[in-house]
């Protein structure tokens, strides 16, 4: 009974066809929508990461402050801003003085960054380029994988629609990624989401493997999904840097008496501000809230996301992220998180018009040239 209860009860509250969901959706991608526009204006040479990064989760805070106020709900970061450059991948949100990153001309930098209203997430990544002549596009490999990285991203928005499966999405992007002479890296995904999950029960990688088949699935109406499309100019393939973690997630699974005042202290603000989604330390008050983090992860409490890069060093990695919701109604999908302008960059490689994703991709192919920013 208990577990027909649980199903019941996670049917109901993922349940696209209440309007009151969908509007949480939609306000949590308002959010992300207003937020990463803001952040990319200032990614600048000269500019510090670890600022932006505190940047971007304060304005997630001061955003969903204005929001569902009259029957208070849980609101606020369901992934941290991280910016990531070249060839870094994922969870950079260092802290200032301590592995800060100042960026330069000629960098390709990725952000990210998502916001949850009642458990509801939305999800956005960007790449840009720090162009040192705004009247010349960017070339070469940066390009490349650019170019790459947004036509794998606009053709898995294209099949994420019900009836198609996973693989179809991982066959299309591999076929884009072969087409501008890139990997799809490890860790791009196409990740189901529920209420307060980010890792719902459908998955597939985009780095294609032997085990695909195995882990296919149908998209079906009624279902949320987030694209992380990753390109690499290399093999695609990850490690974990020795940059110290910044980033934590509850572990709901793990209980402990903590036994410092500070690790007690901390536990209690980060399940009280972000429930049970990561955080950063870079958003966390000052010195004694972090002191009380080792103790939390020694002992299993907080699960910490180690800052990820291309294995080689010498590739470069692009990343376009976005959420999409499939209506009950078996309408049009929605992407509720949509792009932002491309950074203006010509890549002399190009899809071929015989492949089955170019038919799909005419009308991007045709538009997406990119401007001077």
């Amino acid at each position: 009974m208990e577990i027909d209860h649980y199903h019941q009860k996670s049917d109901t509250d993922n349940n696209l066809g209440d309007s009151t969901i969908v509007s949480k959706y939609r306000s949590a991608a308002e959010i992300v929508s207003a937020i990463l526009p803001e952040i990319i204006s200032k990614l600048v040479p000269g500019a510090s990461v670890a600022e932006l990064c505190k940047y971007g989760d304060q304005l997630v805070f001061l955003h969903t402050s204005k929001v569902y106020n009259k029957k208070p709900v849980e609101k606020g970061i369901a992934l941290p801003t991280t910016i990531c450059i070249n060839h870094y991948l994922q969870y950079v949100s260092p802290l200032p003085g301590e592995g800060d990153v100042i960026l330069q001309h000629g960098d390709l930098v990725k952000v990210e960054l998502g916001v949850h209203i009642d458990g509801y997430i939305a999800s956005a990544a960007h790449t840009t380029i720090l162009n040192p002549n705004l009247q010349q596009p960017v070339t070469g490999r940066s390009a490349d994988v650019v170019a790459a990285a947004h036509f794998g991203s606009e053709v898995a928005l294209k099949l994420l629609k019900p009836g198609n499966k996973g693989s179809d999405i991982v066959n299309a992007v591999s076929q884009v990624a072969a087409a501008f002479k890139c990997t799809p890296v490890e860790g791009s995904i196409v990740q189901q989401i529920r209420r307060y999950v980010l890792h719902a029960e459908k998955s597939v990688i985009l780095n294609q493997t032997d085990d695909l088949l195995n882990n296919d699935f149908v998209i079906e109406p009624n279902e949320a999904y987030m694209v992380n499309v990753l390109m690499s100019s290399g093999e695609g393939l990850v490690r974990e840097s020795e940059v110290k973690p910044t980033i934590y997630q509850r572990n709901v699974n793990e209980s402990y008496n903590l036994k410092l005042k500070a690790a007690r202290s901390v536990f209690k603000k980060i399940t009280d501000t972000y429930s049970v989604f990561p955080f950063s330390t870079n958003s966390l008050e000052g010195t004694r809230d972090r002191l009380g983090i080792p103790e939390c992860v020694n002992h299993g409490l907080l699960r910490p996301y180690y800052v990820l890069l291309e294995k080689t060093g010498q590739a470069v990695v692009a990343q376009f992220k976005f959420t999409v919701l499939i209506p009950q109604n078996n309408h049009k999908p929605v992407c509720i998180t949509p792009p932002n302008p491309l950074p203006y960059v010509y890549s002399e490689l190009s899809i071929p018009p015989e492949l089955d994703v170019a038919k799909l991709l005419a009308d991007e192919i045709r538009s997406a040239k990119g401007k001077p920013e």
